[in-house]
C-alpha cells in the first residue's frame, strides 16, 4: 500500500479530531510541504481540503440517519460554529443543513430513487448475478456513491461491471488518467478500476483492469488510477469498476485528467515478458 493510501486510511480515523501538520509528518515520514505536493498531485486537492470534504460528507449522513442537533454535528466535525458549518455545508451540498435533512429523508422514503444511476449500466459475463445502484450512506464525497454487489452465488471467472462509454475524439493522441475512490467488503475474487480504448474498427488498443494490482477482501476508501495512451485512431473509450466473484464495492468521484509522458502508463496489452526479438527460429532450444 503506498503512502497516499496509508494516509487516507489514517485520515478516516481522524475526521472527528484535529489534523495537525506535525502528525502528518510523523505518519508519512516526509516534510509536510513535500507530502502536501505529492497528495495534491495524486488526489487533485490539498490534504486539508480533502479532510474538510470528508467531514462534510459524513456530516451529511448523520443529518439523514440520526436526530443529532446540527450544532453538535458541527462541533463533532471540527467547525468552530454552526454558522461556519452551515456556510461550508451549503457550498458543498447546495442546501443548508436543516433543509438538506428534510429533503434527503423525503427522497429516501422512495426506494426507486435510490436505485437509479443515470449514465451507468451493468455488464459482465453474468450481470444477473450482480446488482448496481446508488448508496446514500456509504459515501466518499457529496450525496451518494455507486455500488456493485453480488446477489447470488458466482462461478470462477464470472464478473459484473458498472460501466460507461464515450467517443475518444477529444483525447486522441493524448495520455489519459482515470481515477476514483473505491471501498470494498468481503471480496473473494478481485475488484478493480478499468479502462479500455478501442479503435474505430473495434480492435482493442489499450487496456487495464488492475488485475496485476487487484483489490481484495475488505478495504476502506482508497484512491486508484489507470493511465492509458489514446492512439490517433481511437474511436471509443470504455471505463468502469468490475467485481469478480462475490462481495461488494462502492465507487465515488470518478475523474479524467490529461497527463504528460512523465506519468507511466498502466497498459496491460503489451506484456513485459514479450521478447524484443524472435527466438529459436531453428528449433534447437528446448524448454528449460
Amino acid at each position: 500500500m503506498n503512502i497516499i493510501q496509508q494516509t487516507i486510511n489514517w485520515l478516516e480515523n481522524k475526521l472527528e479530531e484535529p489534523v495537525r501538520n506535525e502528525e502528518v509528518v510523523q505518519v508519512t515520514g516526509y516534510s509536510f510541504y513535500h507530502f502536501h505536493r505529492l497528495f495534491q498531485q495524486k488526489v487533485g486537492m490539498s490534504l486539508h481540503e480533502y479532510v474538510r470534504n470528508r467531514r462534510l460528507t459524513i456530516a451529511a449522513q448523520r443529518l439523514i440517519y440520526t436526530n443529532e442537533r446540527i450544532l453538535d454535528i458541527a462541533f463533532t466535525y471540527q467547525f468552530e460554529s454552526q454558522e461556519a458549518f452551515t456556510r461550508a455545508f451549503r457550498k458543498a451540498h447546495g442546501l443548508p443543513p436543516g433543509e438538506y435533512r428534510m429533503l434527503m429523508r423525503t427522497l429516501l422514503e422512495n426506494p426507486k430513487e435510490v436505485e437509479v444511476m443515470k449514465g451507468w449500466f451493468i455488464s459482465g459475463t453474468n450481470p444477473q448475478s450482480y446488482e448496481m445502484g446508488r448508496d446514500f450512506q456509504e459515501v466518499h464525497k457529496g450525496n451518494a456513491s455507486g455500488y456493485l454487489r453480488s446477489v447470488m452465488a458466482t462461478k470462477d471467472e464470472e464478473f459484473g461491471t458498472v460501466m460507461q462509454q464515450f467517443q475518444a475524439s477529444k483525447y486522441c493522441g493524448k495520455r489519459l488518467k482515470l481515477s476514483c475512490f473505491i471501498k470494498s467488503m468481503n471480496i473473494d475474487g478481485f475488484a478493480g478500476l478499468w479502462m479500455r480504448i478501442d479503435a474505430k474498427d473495434g480492435d482493442t488498443l489499450q487496456f487495464d483492469n488492475m488485475s496485476n494490482r487487484p483489490i481484495k477482501g475488505t478495504t476502506g476508501w482508497n484512491h486508484y488510477s489507470v493511465v492509458l495512451d489514446v492512439p490517433p485512431n481511437a474511436g471509443v473509450i470504455y471505463f468502469g469498476v468490475l467485481l469478480q466473484g462475490s462481495g461488494s464495492i462502492w465507487m465515488d468521484e470518478f475523474a479524467f485528467e490529461e497527463v504528460d509522458d512523465k506519468t507511466p502508463t498502466t497498459n496491460l496489452n503489451t506484456p513485459d515478458s514479450m521478447p524484443a526479438e524472435p527466438v529459436n527460429l531453428n528449433f534447437d532450444l528446448e524448454l528449460e
